[in-house]
């Protein structure tokens, strides 16, 4: 009997994708606090390492947005330099009072030396100079519309971040939901099977029952205390698992509960609604455009940059005499040959962009495939709870009608443990269907890039597992 032997270990362990440390079961040393999926979400986006670091990559790539930007402004510098040399640098033009001297038969100290200190031992100078690009030939332009594209990336890489985290947090949320949950359904089999053995003593003692029919009760809710420690052991495991992905250092309850949506929308308008808004898309668009810029900007290596430039002497005390004091002009570059490198350089900028697109298509392939998986799990989970409604029906009536035959002495204590497992194993599947359809809606929504939809899909929730 598949039912009655069902436990929720094995949805438990794909809940919980991160095994949580060795000393999860040991006892909180504070009480749990209850809190809604939104509150937790809330708290994880706020705590979480992984999306913290998201947001600072986000604030990175602004402020290097914020740099490049300075390229469009003149560059003002200011330059200092204190010099000393081995000795004055002399200018001795004595040849020349020599040369005159003779000519014109002169005393030898008629005429002064001819002799100036060009520049003396120690000397210092400081200069203010401006340099303002006129003209790139467009790379300016191509690194600031790449530097958007970037931050654009960014914000992308925090959204599908963000989705990640959202669908393990569902994962956890309503895991540590299921095993809270299978813990109060054990918990009632224990009370169940304890008001069983209470029934089959009494009769027994009235001769109207076998002495093995008051064993084969005793065994079942030794049993089922068994699956109801081990069901703690889970809650602690689920609770822990929950308290790391929000980084929270207190030990939280789920406070909403497992939920159905009978209602969804078709596959079409998922495909549809991922390949506009998958986050992983808009990647590859900003990557794309990156590319581009990048083509733009190997191509500007064939025209001339032109630059304006001035520079003046802020202490001209020490300037030499054919130094000026201030100057300015305009300067061109042109590179004429560089050994082809610019055009390789723009043959690799194209080949990242073909690149690219392939990766485009892949990725839209791979998309479309997993939300259509996505979707087809979570019908399966929601079809397959719908379905357990009837076997649920069923075995509360069966359980009724072995209690009652066992108490007329028509029945046996095996059909009403038999009956009373059956009961706690729909129970349980059900509440762990419910938790596959929460997690593969939050991987569905995921897939087509509309996490923080999950809510709002929760709020129409029209099938309640718990009751």
């Amino acid at each position: 009997m598949s039912l009655v032997r069902f436990t929720p270990a094995l949805v438990l362990a794909a809940v919980f994708a991160t095994p949580p440390s060795a000393h999860a079961a040991d006892p909180p040393s504070a009480p749990p606090q209850a809190l809604s999926f939104s509150d937790a979400r809330a708290r994880m986006l706020g705590a979480n390492e992984t999306a913290l670091a998201a947001r600072e990559e986000t604030v990175e790539r602004r402020e290097e947005r914020s740099a490049i930007k300075g390229l469009y402004w003149p560059k003002v510098e200011l330059h200092a330099q204190a010099t000393h040399l081995n000795e004055n640098i002399i200018l001795d033009l004595d040849p020349i009072r020599q040369v005159i001297n003779t000519l014109h038969q002169l005393p030898s100290s008629l005429l002064p030396p001819f002799e100036s200190t060009f520049q003396k031992q120690n000397f210092w100078l400081t200069s203010v100079s401006v340099t303002w690009p006129i003209y790139t030939g467009g790379k300016v332009q191509a690194a600031n519309k790449a530097a958007a594209l970037q931050i654009s990336d960014a914000d992308y890489a925090q959204r599908q971040t963000a989705g990640t985290l959202s669908s393990d947090l569902v994962r956890r949320y309503f895991g540590l939901r299921l095993a809270l949950r299978a813990r109060s359904v054990r918990a009632q089999v224990v009370e169940g099977l304890a008001t069983h053995v209470a029934h089959a003593t009494a009769l027994e003692r009235e001769g109207q029952i076998a002495r093995v029919e008051r064993l084969h009760a005793e065994v079942a809710r030794a049993d089922a205390q068994r699956q109801l420690q081990s069901s703690e052991h889970d809650v602690a495991l689920a609770r822990t698992a929950l308290a790391s992905v929000m980084a929270s250092e207190t030990p939280v309850d789920p406070a909403s509960g497992l939920f159905l949506v009978s209602n969804l929308d078709a596959l079409e308008v998922l495909v549809a609604r991922a390949m506009e808004n998958h986050p992983a898309l808009g990647r590859i668009i900003a990557q794309r455009g990156r590319a581009d810029q990048a083509v733009r900007a190997e191509k500007a290596g064939w025209l001339p940059t032109v630059a304006a430039f001035g520079m003046t002497e802020l202490h001209r005390n020490d300037i030499t005499l054919v130094s000026p004091t201030w100057a300015v002009g305009l300067a061109a570059t042109f590179t004429i040959f560089d050994g082809m490198e610019r055009g390789h350089r723009i043959a690799a900028a194209k080949s990242q962009r073909a690149r690219i697109d392939l990766l485009e298509a892949r990725a839209r392939r791979d998309i479309a495939t997993l939300v259509e998986q996505k979707y087809r799990s979570l019908t399966k989970a929601r079809d397959e709870f719908i379905s357990l409604d009837t076997s649920l029906e069923l075995t509360v009536e069966m359980l009724r009608v072995r209690q009652r035959a066992f108490e007329e002495g028509m029945g046996t204590s095996l059909e009403v443990v038999d009956a009373q497992l059956a009961l706690q194993g729909v129970q349980l599947r059900r509440l762990a269907v419910a938790c596959e359809f929460d997690v593969a809606l939050a991987e569905l929504l995921e897939a087509t890039g509309d996490a923080d939809r999950f809510e709002d899909i929760r709020a129409r929730a029209d099938l309640d597992p718990e009751k």
